[in-house]
């Protein structure tokens, strides 16, 4: 299959790298979009990103209903982390971390702010499908990214 190109998106937030990839990281499920969670924002109960090299990044859902979306492969507090992204087109988990596609995040400091940039990238290691979900995904981190931003602004 022939390599399908990244996303980009990126957002300034008024707040030194090192807190807002503590925000980031730390308050993930509280800036993440719930609409886009397995469970829908009816049902969510919570997100969480385990904030370690090997960490999961999951959601628990009704009755406790657990699912994991992601494993943290670099960790550099307020530099930057790198995770798998485990759910396929079809949004069904994908246990083979060879067929996940990879989410670089950067923190920058700019002139007294911090630009967060996200690269997800690898799609094609979504097999059949994957450049359809690589732009079902096109606003979808610039999204996520604005509700981080309006987080961190309180």
């Amino acid at each position: 299959m022939n390599e399908i190109s990244p996303l980009i998106a990126t957002v300034s937030v008024p707040a030194a790298p090192d807190e807002a990839f503590r925000m980031f990281t730390e308050n993930f499920g509280q800036w993440w979009p719930p609409e886009f969670s397995w469970s829908q924002p009816e049902l969510l109960e919570m997100i969480e990103m385990e904030c370690c090299l090997d960490g999961m990044l999951h959601e628990i859902g009704p009755h406790g209903f657990s699912i994991d979306w992601s494993r943290i492969i670099a960790w550099e507090p307020g530099a930057s982390l790198s995770f798998l992204w485990q759910i396929g087109a079809d949004r069904v988990p994908i246990p083979d971390p060879e067929r996940a596609s990879i989410v670089d995040v950067r923190f920058t400091e700019q002139d007294g702010a911090t630009t967060v940039t996200v690269e997800h990238h690898s799609w094609e290691r979504h097999g059949s499908g994957a450049a359809e979900y690589r732009n079902d995904f096109e606003q979808a981190w610039p999204m996520a990214l604005e509700r981080y931003r309006q987080h961190l602004a309180g």
